[in-house]
């Protein structure tokens, strides 16, 4: 569209940002689904978001992470994507606190926190998520979670207000919190002292455990659904007899069905097509409703 060829113009003068137009989302997120941004924008720093968020006062605005538990449709995001991660990356270490900025990766701060001898967060060794999405999805696995880590997190509204929220106002529950309509630029979180040898062995115990029970190196998402508080949505998945369906280019995990994969041409309406049968078959036999955990298009957070 015209209107943007502007803007385009404008946030191409932002020199700690990276702008891209008519940018495919399938290259931004994990399960290489997904068409054009009409602007992305990736903010190398605070300075630059800000900078970003002034020139496009007024215009939609969705605010993605490393896109590892999203879902983007066939025809794109018509609006500014702006990417945290990939910048805002700081890391700061006092005693056992550490604060880390939303683009942060969670592997390469898992080395960072093994390095310093920091135990808490090896439960999601080989989650591909940035610090900011893990925030705001509250990412778990294993029995454990961030929101037990945070101490505050820090964010920007769209007009960017700083305000600091502590772990209560930020409303951790299962796979979600109550941030809505900002951007987390940083978070605190509180960890414990351990030996370097014992946290290294546990997060190699956890990337065994996933290897051997998820799909690994295979484009998908994480887990599509939430657990119900009885039984894993993936038993209920198996049992329902849908481990291994597929839909065009999109297919249940055999190796856990509350995984779907991109077998490699796999379009957004496959996968929606697999998660409303699935969602119609567990209800029928089992009068379970499976909520979604993935993200699309309709969960996003978006500023305008």
């Amino acid at each position: 569209m015209a209107k943007y060829n502007e803007i385009f113009k404008e946030l191409k003068r932002i020199k700690s940002a990276k702008v891209l137009r008519d940018e495919p989302l399938s290259r931004h997120t994990t399960f290489k689904i997904g068409g054009p941004a009409d602007i992305l924008v990736i903010p190398k720093d605070l300075d630059a978001l800000r900078e970003v968020l002034s020139a496009t006062q007024g215009i939609k605005k969705y605010i993605i992470g490393n896109g590892s538990n999203l879902l983007i449709p066939d025809k794109g995001l018509e609006g500014i994507v702006i990417k945290v991660s990939g910048g805002m990356n700081d890391f700061e270490c006092e005693g056992r606190h550490v604060t880390v900025g939303a683009g942060t990766l969670i592997q390469p701060l898992l080395r960072k926190l093994a390095g310093a001898a920091l135990s808490g967060l090896e439960f999601a060794a080989g989650v591909p998520a940035a610090v900011g999405g893990a925030v705001v999805m509250n990412l778990g696995a294993f029995g454990h979670d961030i929101g037990r880590l945070i101490e505050y997190a820090d964010i920007i509204s769209a007009a960017g207000k700083d305000i600091k929220l502590s772990r209560s106002d930020l409303g951790f529950s299962y796979r979600s919190s109550r941030i809505d309509e900002c951007i987390v630029i940083s978070a605190k979180l509180r960890l414990s002292h351990k030996r370097k040898e014992t946290i290294w062995r546990n997060m190699e115990q956890i990337m065994i455990k996933r290897k051997e029970t998820q799909p690994w190196a295979v484009p998908g998402a994480g887990s599509i659904f939430k657990n119900p508080k009885d039984i894993p949505a993936g038993k209920l998945i198996d049992m329902a007899g849908l481990k291994g369906l597929r839909i065009g280019g999109a297919e249940i995990s055999k190796k856990h069905a509350n995984f779907i994969i991109n077998l490699g041409d796999a379009k957004e309406s496959d996968v929606k097509a697999i998660i409303k049968k699935v969602r119609t078959v567990v209800k029928e036999k089992f009068r379970v409703k499976l909520e979604l955990e993935l993200v699309d298009s309709g969960n996003l957070i978006v500023l305008s």
